[in-house]
């Protein structure tokens, strides 16, 4: 069984140690998409809840990044699609857009 959920948050992010504009504290509405893939369970015909994932995902809705990903993490968009994978259940691949034209991923083996 496959699923595939996507889900906005807002949230802040700054990267003291990049020498852009970036370095300082700043914000992006960021698309999260998600591939689940696994068995789904007889009692209930689902895979997962989406609303358990979507739950998950928004634990970061206005927050800090800086302050949400583990310690040593730089709280980049590559970091953030990391911190994800490693949070939902059954995910197999994240996407994350920082923008319209941007995204990283993280996924299965990376």
């Amino acid at each position: 069984m496959r699923a595939y959920i996507k889900h906005k948050v807002a949230a802040a992010h700054f990267l003291p140690k990049y020498g852009g504009p970036c370095k300082n504290l700043h914000g992006h509405t960021w698309l999260i998409e998600v591939w689940l893939e696994g068995t789904m369970t007889k009692r209930t015909g689902m895979l997962v809840d989406f609303k358990d994932v979507k739950d998950i995902i928004n634990t970061f809705d206005h927050t800090t990044l800086n302050d949400q990903l583990p310690e040593g993490w730089p709280p980049t968009a590559e970091n953030f699609a990391r911190a994800l994978y490693a949070l939902i259940p059954f995910c197999v691949k994240v996407r994350v857009w920082e923008s319209d034209d941007a995204y990283a991923e993280w996924y299965e083996g990376a």
